[in-house]
C-alpha cells in the first residue's frame, strides 16, 4: 500500500482526490494546514505529498523545502497543486525542489498518471518498456558529441566533430543517452523523427554537472514533447545536485526557456548505488578521478559491455608528475596511486569498447596536470591491462584539430603494436555508429 499526506484547506477538493485514487493502492492521510500535513509526514514517512500552493500556518512551498531539508525524507515526492496560473509561482515551486505542479482543477486522469510514476521507496517510477523494447539484435552505439570543454565548430574539427559529449545507445527499443552535451542537439531532432502516436521513452545517464556535459539539454527538442517520457539519472554534485543544476543553466538570467517549461514527463533521479539496471541492461558505476564529484559508467548488454569514462585522469601518471614538479619522492604515494589504477583496469576489464578520456598528449600532459584528464598513452596502457576488445578515444581537446587527434590515434595504435597487443584504438567521431 503506497502512503500519501494529502494538505488541502478546501475539504471538498481532499474528498474528490481521495476519492480518485480510491482503490488504487492508496492510503491517504489528510490535513487542512501545512503544519498538521508536516505533523502527519513526519509520523507517516509517505512516498508522496500532494500539497495547496495556498494552505495556512504552512504552505506550499515552504511545506516543500521543510521536506526538502530532512535527509530521511530526500525519496518523497512532493507535489504541489494550486489555482494560480502564474508562472513565477511554477518556476519558485520546482526550486523549492517540487518533483510536479499541477494546476486546478485537476482531471482524474492527469493525477492518476502524476500519481503512478511514484514507487514505493518515493522515486519516479521508471516507463515501462514496451514489447519492442525487450532486447533483440545488436547493440548500436552512435558518437554525438565527442569534444571536450568547450564545443569547437570549424574547417579543422570537421572529421572528428565540434560537439560537446554525447553518446546514444540502443539495446533492441530501448535508448540510453550518455550526457547531455551539446552533440545531444542533434541526437534530439533525430529522435523527433520516431515519436509516434504511443510516444517515447528515453534515459539520460549524466556523469556529472561541468558545463560540457549538460549545455545541450536545454536545446534536447523531445524534452518538451508532451509523448516523450525522460528519465534523468547521475550522482549528486559536489554543490548542486542534478536537477538543481539543469534548473539552474535555464534560469532567465542565462536562458529564455525555464527548465519548468518543458514536458512535465521528465524525472530526475539522484543516484545512490553503484550498480542498478536499466531493463535489460545491468549498470556499474565507479568514481572517476575528476574535479568534483564524475562517474564512470560500465554497462552490460545482452551482445556486450560498454565502458563510457570521458573525464578521468590516471592516477600514477599525475602522482609522478606531482612529485617531480614538487621536487618530493613518496613511494607510498605512488603505490597508492598505482592501486587506484588497478581498479579502474577492473572496471574496464574484458569490456567490448571502452569510451575514455584522451584529451592530452604525453607533452601536454604536464602544464594541465591535476585538470582531471588524461594523457593518452595512459588510456591505451589502462585498456591494454583489462583486456579491452576496443577503445574510443574520447573527450577530445578543443584545440587539437584532425590532423592532431590522427596523429594520436597512429601513436596509440603503434603503442598497441610494440606490445604485441590486440586491442584496436580509434578516436571517437560524430556520426560513427558502431555495432556489438
Amino acid at each position: 500500500m503506497k502512503t500519501l499526506v494529502l494538505i488541502d484547506s478546501d475539504a471538498l477538493t481532499r474528498a474528490l482526490i481521495a476519492q480518485c485514487l480510491a482503490g488504487r493502492e492508496w492510503r491517504v492521510f489528510e490535513a487542512e494546514d501545512g503544519q498538521a500535513g508536516l505533523d502527519l509526514v513526519v509520523k507517516h514517512k509517505p512516498i508522496a505529498v500532494l500539497c495547496d500552493l495556498r494552505t495556512p500556518k504552512r504552505n506550499g512551498f515552504q511545506v516543500c523545502r521543510w521536506i526538502r531539508e530532512q535527509p530521511s525524507l530526500q525519496p518523497t515526492r512532493v507535489i504541489l497543486m494550486t489555482v494560480s496560473r502564474f508562472a513565477n509561482d511554477r518556476e519558485t515551486a520546482f526550486a523549492a525542489g517540487a518533483d510536479d505542479y499541477l494546476i486546478k482543477p485537476i482531471a482524474p486522469p492527469e493525477l492518476i498518471r502524476t500519481m503512478a510514476a511514484c514507487r514505493d521507496n518515493g522515486e519516479a517510477a521508471p516507463a515501462e518498456p514496451a514489447p519492442e523494447d525487450i532486447a533483440s539484435g545488436p547493440t548500436l552505439i552512435r558518437f554525438w558529441g565527442v569534444r571536450g570543454s568547450i564545443p569547437t565548430p570549424g574547417r579543422d574539427t570537421s572529421t572528428y566533430g565540434g560537439n560537446t559529449s554525447c553518446v546514444e545507445i540502443r539495446v533492441g527499443g530501448q535508448i540510453i543517452i550518455l550526457d547531455a552535451g551539446s552533440g545531444i542537439r542533434r541526437l534530439g531532432q533525430s529522435l523527433m523523427k520516431e515519436v509516434s502516436t504511443t510516444g517515447l521513452n528515453v534515459l539520460i545517464l549524466v556523469t556529472h554537472t561541468h558545463w560540457d556535459h549538460i549545455q545541450g539539454f536545454p536545446f534536447f527538442v523531445p524534452a518538451y514533447h508532451p509523448k516523450v517520457n525522460i528519465r534523468i539519472l547521475g550522482y549528486e554534485g559536489a554543490v548542486h545536485g542534478l536537477r538543481g543544476a539543469l534548473f539552474e543553466q535555464m534560469q532567465t538570467a542565462f536562458f529564455p526557456v525555464g527548465l519548468n517549461q518543458m514536458a512535465t514527463h521528465l524525472t530526475f533521479e539522484e543516484l545512490t548505488d553503484m550498480q542498478f539496471n536499466l531493463g535489460v541492461v545491468k549498470v556499474r558505476t565507479m568514481f572517476a578521478n575528476h574535479p568534483g564529484i564524475c562517474l564512470g559508467y560500465r554497462l552490460s548488454t545482452p551482445s556486450g559491455d560498454i565502458v563510457y569514462m570521458p573525464d578521468h585522469e590516471a592516477y600514477e601518471r599525475c602522482e609522478v608528475e606531482r612529485q617531480r614538479a614538487e621536487r618530493t619522492a613518496s613511494p607510498d604515494g605512488l603505490a597508492y596511486a598505482r592501486i587506484q589504477d588497478e581498479k579502474v583496469v577492473d572496471f574496464l576489464r574484458d569490456a567490448d569498447l571502452v569510451i575514455a578520456d584522451s584529451q592530452y598528449d604525453a607533452i601536454e600532459y604536464p602544464s594541465r596536470r591535476g585538470w582531471g584528464h588524461t594523457c593518452a598513452d595512459d588510456t591505451v596502457q589502462l585498456a591494454m591491462r583489462a583486456g579491452a576488445k576496443r577503445l574510443a578515444l574520447f573527450h577530445h581537446d578543443p584545440d587539437h584539430s584532425d590532423e592532431k587527434i590522427a596523429t594520436m590515434v597512429e601513436r596509440a595504435q603503434s603503442e598497441v603494436a610494440q606490445n604485441d597487443g590486440k586491442l584496436v584504438v580509434t578516436a571517437a567521431r560524430e556520426g560513427e555508429e558502431i555495432s556489438l
